[in-house]
């Protein structure tokens, strides 16, 4: 009879070894159109290892990185239509819809740190607005994640050190308000998406350009440009977005850790 037992709770545990682990309940796909590496990455990675551990599994997140599904300018149609879950997007690719948000690249507007972090603040005068607007187009901001000041990249090692340097040069630029400031400066804007910039540069496509700071190291336009001239002349913030509809069919245990 012992013998019989000891068979039973073996083949009972071959069994259970056998079976694959149970899945997630709720699947979280998330559009980046930066690299892993990048520190918008990594804070997705850190997002992924919270949820998934303080939801014991019962939301899976994954991650696609370097634009694998959607360019930036297609991550606010994405995620407010549903056809993702979540999506990061510079805040400019609202600017269709939302022109308000090119207030952060009117030049020298927010050259500060204190008056970023004043603006970005949660309800803020700036932020608040913002938010609720762009819950009108199908997605909810979960958080704003901060880029940069804007700098300048250039060919040759001399920089861009005078609004001179500019003029009768292309430039890369990613917002029609800094398109309008490098036209003031006699230069001919060029609107390039950010996963775009490293081909743009290396093949000629344009003289010089806008980006954030990280994205020189994330993105290796070290390899492509030459000077990086420090101007903060517009605040680079991007949005982490939620489709709305989604959202609100989630369990509030959820909704809660997620926001977290």
């Amino acid at each position: 009879m012992r013998r019989i037992f000891q068979v039973l709770a073996l083949t009972a545990a071959t069994a259970l070894l056998g079976q694959p682990a149970a899945a997630a309940e709720t699947t979280l796909r998330i559009t980046l159109q930066l690299p892993l590496k990048a520190h918008l990455g990594q804070n997705l990675l850190v997002f992924k290892e919270e949820v998934e551990k303080t939801s014991n599994g019962e939301i899976e997140v994954q991650i696609y990185d370097s634009a694998q599904l959607y360019k930036d300018k297609e991550v606010p149609q994405a995620v407010g239509s549903g056809a993702i879950e979540m999506g990061v997007a510079s805040i400019t690719r609202f600017a269709g819809t939302i022109p308000a948000v090119d207030i952060f690249y009117v030049p020298f507007m927010f050259d500060r740190e204190e008056l970023v972090r004043k603006a970005v603040a949660p309800g803020s005068q700036v932020r608040g607005p913002i938010d609720e607007a762009v819950l009108g187009t199908g997605s909810r901001v979960l958080w704003w994640q901060a880029y940069g000041g804007a700098i300048m990249l250039s060919k040759g090692k001399e920089g861009l050190h005078t609004p001179e340097a500019i003029k009768g040069k292309k430039v890369r630029v990613f917002g029609k308000t800094l398109g309008k400031f490098i036209e003031a400066l006699g230069g001919a804007p060029t609107l390039i998406s950010g996963s775009e910039q490293f081909l743009a540069y290396q093949r000629g496509t344009v003289d010089a350009g806008m980006t954030g700071v990280s994205g020189v190291k994330s993105r290796k336009l070290w390899q492509v440009m030459d000077a990086v001239t420090v101007t903060n002349h517009a605040d680079i913030e991007f949005l982490v977005l939620v489709n709305e509809r989604f959202w609100q069919g989630l369990p509030e245990k959820h909704r809660e850790l997620i926001a977290a």
